[in-house]
């Protein structure tokens, strides 16, 4: 399981130094690994008019996680994105899975890298909370 974290620009500005960040574990584990390595929390609101920090989802792999920015095609059929062109995307160019982990905006974090401590813990709420 891949979990893929896009920066919103929430607040005016990019939370972290890449604005996709893809960690190779379950969404909740994820988001605790992302808590411990990076200090806040992915869930947290920076401000009420623009919304959540990021946007949080979960993949099967990591070519399917990276699919619609790197311009791959979706395919109705197999109901996953494929290695070629979106004809429909004239704002995403195809490029490869190698070539799009070496954006300077990319950040991957592999299974192996993480270490036993990033997997513990609580993450706290932080950011505005909205109560009834």
């Amino acid at each position: 399981m891949w979990t893929s974290f896009m920066d919103m620009h929430s607040g005016g500005c990019q939370k972290e130094k890449w604005q996709y960040i893809y960690i190779e574990a379950p969404e909740k584990e994820a988001e605790l690994i992302f808590y411990n390595r990076f200090g806040h929390n992915p869930n947290r609101v920076t401000c009420t008019c623009c919304g959540s920090d990021y946007s949080i989802s979960e993949y099967k792999t990591l070519e399917e996680a990276t699919g619609y920015n790197r311009g791959c095609a979706w395919d109705n059929k197999k109901k996953r994105y494929i290695e070629k062109q979106n004809k429909q995307d004239s704002f995403h160019k195809y490029t490869t899975l190698l070539s799009y982990k070496k954006r300077k905006d990319v950040h991957v974090i592999y299974k192996k890298d993480i270490k036993p401590k990033e997997k513990k813990g609580e993450i706290p709420v932080q950011g505005y909370v909205w109560q009834d």
